[in-house]
């Protein structure tokens, strides 16, 4: 009897050891679990580099080999949008799992103070958390609590590799898993090269400014594209001056695949490579017209890559998915159990090979721009069309953002006044229509607005109703503003 109990007791230690190293028992508000069982993470993303720049999404110029090489083994969304195509609400939205106004992050500001972050989450359960550069874009600080914030080296191939040393030998001394943001700065403007055209623009003191920034950004340049070798991509114009200032973008875009190599040769050489979830996406698209700050397709479309230890054989997804799914689909593969009311899906499912219902579509938003202005706008698209809600556009406001201060815009305006098409097209960026519907099959650049088409009312409407049903469940400040222009559409159809 006394042997049954030592070995009942025996039987009862070791099961209790065992749940304290698998994470599932926690002391002290930490899991505690051997670190070679808990999973790393990192994510890597681009600053403004649009979904067709990678060959691996059939870019012929092959600026990005060792991007390309990653994708091949590796899980690639190619149907992705981020759920805001700006920099700060779009990597808070990120973070946090939630569209922004239900996180706070319209635009240019902090989260609301408690909400829950991945870095916080990570941090609390005992991973070592770090962030290189654009850690001013994830605020307040107390609700992105990084134990270590370094700056300088998103388009430094070089010190990037010697931030990544660091962090990562501390949190080896640490002895903790890591989770570490590091966010490449390529290709966001200044583009290399540009310094003469870029310095024309503002006050003296924003020019000498700008000087400072093109220094940094003309270092390591060693794959220089003309505009021979480039081409327009379809949503722009052939222009010489596009032309040239996309050739200036694609120099940017090598020099963002030397970085990410960095990034990945300092994991490799830590000896972690294979206890570590690799994920990549861009935070929107290219700093041009028609895409960055906009909800037209190239402003929110970021492929993401996503590799992890003992995953299946990769493949190609082409659901679609927003960036609000990444947090609940890193919990799920790091196994930590979600926060209560996420926004986002997790993609396990999709990783296993199965299906999930409502991934045919996706809704994204702008809210506030980096001037402050507020220049709300919604979205919600499938593979074959578009319904956007431009609730800024009245007729007389001119939208206005930083993707429109380059070559480009400017070529784009002294042209218009020569070509009609051309003029149609700086007028429907600049000015807009409250309701657009485009036919992505037969227009993927969005050109063609047939709002007023009969023949595209049953379309439309089935994608308002969807719409508006997303933004009453999201308590989308917006909604009483899309419901009344719907309602008024539908009058006339």
């Amino acid at each position: 009897m006394i042997i049954g109990r030592v070995s009942i007791r025996c039987l009862l230690a070791a099961v209790w050891v065992w749940l304290l190293v698998c994470g599932v028992l926690s002391v002290s508000g930490t899991q505690l679990a051997a670190e070679d069982l808990r999973r790393n993470l990192l994510l890597i993303t681009a600053d403004d580099m649009n979904a067709d720049s990678p060959g691996w999404m059939g870019n012929p110029l092959h600026a990005t080999p060792v991007l390309d090489a990653f994708a091949a083994d590796s899980h690639r969304f190619r149907n992705h949008h981020v759920t805001v195509p700006i920099c700060q609400p779009g990597r808070q939205a990120l973070m946090t799992g939630l569209v922004p106004h239900r996180s706070g992050g319209l635009g240019f500001n902090p989260i609301n103070s408690g909400t829950v972050t991945l870095p916080a989450l990570l941090q609390q359960r005992g991973w070592f958390t770090a962030v290189i550069d654009k850690h001013p874009h994830m605020k307040p600080d107390a609700e992105f609590p990084w134990d270590v914030k370094l700056s300088g080296s998103g388009k430094n191939p070089e010190l990037m590799r010697q931030h990544m040393d660091e962090l990562l030998q501390q949190s080896t001394a640490a002895g903790k898993p890591f989770f570490i943001n590091a966010n490449i700065t390529d290709p966001h403007r200044p583009f290399p090269g540009s310094m003469q055209t870029q310095a024309k623009q503002g006050t003296n003191e924003k020019r000498g400014k700008q000087a400072q920034r093109q220094q940094v950004a003309e270092q390591s340049v060693e794959r220089v594209f003309s505009a021979r070798d480039v081409q327009v991509p379809e949503f722009l114009e052939e222009l010489p001056a596009v032309r040239r200032e996309v050739a200036m973008y694609y120099t940017a875009m090598a020099r963002l695949d030397r970085t990410f190599d960095s990034i990945l040769q300092a994991l490799q050489a830590s000896g972690r490579a294979d206890s570590t979830i690799v994920v990549f996406l861009s935070d929107h698209g290219m700093s041009f017209p028609f895409s960055k700050a906009s909800v037209y397709r190239n402003g929110t479309w970021s492929p993401v890559l996503l590799r992890y230890p003992g995953m299946p054989a990769a493949a190609a997804h082409d659901q679609f998915v927003s960036s609000v799914d990444l947090l609940p689909t890193l919990l799920d593969l790091l196994s930590v159990p979600h926060p209560a009311g996420l926004d986002g899906r997790s993609w396990l499912p999709l990783l296993d090979g199965h299906d999930q219902p409502q991934r045919d579509a996706v809704v994204t938003h702008v809210n506030s721009v980096s001037s402050g202005k507020d220049f709300p706008q919604r979205c919600i698209r499938t593979a074959s069309a578009s319904l956007m809600f431009h609730g800024w556009s009245d007729g007389t406001a001119r939208f206005r953002v930083e993707a429109m201060s380059g070559l480009t815009w400017n070529a784009l305006v002294a042209a218009a006044d020569s070509s009609p098409q051309i003029a149609a097209r700086v007028r429907q960026f600049q000015t807009g229509e409250p309701l657009m519907f485009f036919d992505l099959t037969a227009d993927p650049s969005e050109r063609h607005n047939l709002i007023a088409d009969p023949a595209a009312a049953e379309r439309i409407r089935h994608l308002g109703e969807r719409l508006l049903q997303h933004m009453e469940q999201t308590q989308d400040p917006q909604t009483n503003a899309f419901r009344t222009a719907f309602a008024e559409w539908r009058g006339q159809h």
